[in-house]
């Protein structure tokens, strides 16, 4: 397959994809929320930026990524069959409507430039960010009837809505954390620039209904479009998504011409020595599409024949709808559709986080934090609850337990290596998927490492007890090479 065939391809399967899974949520790992000394944990809470060295640099790949997913070896099927150009657009449907449970997700953040700065009038941060999520919740009686052969029977009437979205946008922010009562309130706030490369949002709906005896699927709603793409509408049907002739991947990812703002308020207080809250709302802001705007818009309805179905009504009146043979109905139901080019404005999913910190010890401590994503049909809630425990000096350990959506048992676990230059952090949102590796529920992982510029350095030695009042000197000394260390003097 030549280069443009595979571009073609990818494009019709990103919208297959966010059009016929089941549900997914975009999450980023918390098991370093309550890590405090690890440098991308602003991105939880601004008000976290007050922790951080006087200054910080990291670039990427070295300045942070995260991955999730679940359902990683039947993303990696579809994907490799996909490419391969041997699957069709059912049979790919298949696989997905075949999904043993209904949490389905991918979501990949990657910072590509990281600068933090630290002085008494409060610390700075500047980053740039790529975001790539995708979010779905098509589950539900009427898609589970269309297209599973297992779900034979339907109550008709309610409306269920499929909703999807799926994005691509790289971020411009600048932070600013404070302690504003010393040893008591910080916050922090981050302005935020977004520059969307792709889209794609389902406010489709559907219904089942019943007119003179005969029974319709009858949809409506928008499927909002903004990629490089020329759908093919033939008699008002849709046919296929090809590339544009113009596209190249430097112009996709040079993409100016979709511009948001955004902004992300946090703060943290600590009610005593021991216990600490924090709370911040991240990703208050949208984004408005204009390049590349295609929107679907959906108001028909298919009539199913006499051999598909069949219509009767339960001991209590109910009208209950039958399949008669289970060939999933889905394979034969077109709709006719409308396309607009207008502009559009979309709000980005909005993160909120509760946390309490408990300080039982000066090496031991326990994390509880509960995230809530807003979005309209896609709304979800996670908690995590976690042990940190302070190896060393050097070494931050965490494990606990997370309940992520609808996915209710995960175990997450961080760790944070600290040394005097920087520092590096590896994590995963469930060790059980590392552990297990049939295991088939969510996973994730995260890394990064980042340096401290111009760290200063004591120019003594760590003072000994006994020796209250003595303080003695590092020697420096010089290799053949001419290049400059640190020792220690006999003594």
């Amino acid at each position: 397959m030549n280069l443009r065939g595979k571009i073609r391809r990818l494009i019709v399967f990103v919208v297959l994809v966010s059009a016929i899974v089941s549900v997914g949520q975009a999450q980023s790992s918390l098991g370093f929320y309550h890590l405090n000394d690890q440098f991308n944990v602003s991105g939880f809470n601004p008000a976290f930026l007050s922790s951080q060295k006087n200054f910080t640099v990291s670039i990427f790949p070295l300045a942070g990524m995260d991955l999730a997913l679940n359902n990683g070896g039947v993303i990696k099927d579809v994907t490799t069959s996909f490419f391969s150009g041997n699957q069709s657009v059912n049979e790919l449907r298949g696989v997905f409507t075949s999904l043993e449970q209904g949490l389905f997700l991918v979501n990949y953040e990657s910072n590509l430039l990281n600068l933090g700065y630290y002085s008494h009038f409060g610390s700075f941060n500047f980053r740039i960010k790529e975001n790539v999520i995708m979010m779905t919740d098509l589950k539900g009686n009427l898609s589970d009837f269309l297209t599973s052969s297992a779900f034979n029977n339907l109550v008709i009437g309610p409306t269920q809505l499929f909703a999807a979205e799926a994005m691509h946008y790289r971020e411009y922010s600048l932070g600013y954390g404070k302690e504003i009562i010393k040893n008591k309130l910080t916050v922090g706030v981050r302005a935020k620039l977004y520059y969307g490369k792709s889209f794609l949002s389902s406010e489709v709906s559907g219904r089942i209904i019943e007119r003179s005896g005969a029974v319709y699927l009858q949809v409506s709603g928008p499927m909002r479009l903004s990629i490089p793409a020329n759908p093919m509408i033939i008699n008002g049907n849709l046919k296929d998504i090809g590339i544009s002739n113009n596209f190249n991947i430097g112009s996709y990812l040079s993409n100016a011409g979709n511009i948001g703002t955004g902004l992300d308020l946090g703060i943290k207080y600590e009610i005593s020595p021991e216990l600490e809250l924090s709370a911040s709302v991240v990703d208050l802001g949208k984004i408005n599409w204009k390049k590349n705007i295609h929107t679907l818009i959906f108001k028909d309805e298919f009539q199913f024949s006499a051999h598909q179905v069949r219509l009767t009504v339960d001991q209590n009146g109910v009208p209950i709808l039958t399949k008669l043979n289970s060939k999933p109905l889905v394979d034969t139901i077109s709709f006719k559709l409308n396309v607009d080019e207008s502009a559009f404005s979309k709000a980005l999913p909005t993160y909120l986080y509760f946390g309490l910190k408990y300080q039982l010890n000066s090496k031991l401590s326990f994390g509880l934090v509960d995230r809530y994503i807003k979005l309209k049909g896609l709304s979800q809630n996670s908690i995590s609850l976690t042990p940190n425990y302070e190896l060393n000096k050097k070494f931050v350990f965490s494990i606990g337990y997370s309940s992520i959506g609808i996915s209710h048992f995960n175990v997450p676990m961080a760790i944070l290596y600290k040394w005097e230059g920087g520092q590096s952090y590896l994590g995963t949102d469930n060790v059980l998927s590392i552990l297990l590796p049939s295991y088939k529920d969510f996973s994730g992982i995260s890394f990064g490492t980042c340096f401290f510029l111009f760290n200063h350095r004591s120019k003594y030695k760590k003072q000994l007890e006994y020796l209250p009042f003595y303080k003695e000197k590092r020697s420096r000394s010089v290799t053949d090479n001419g290049l400059i260390f640190n020792s220690y003097p006999n003594s």
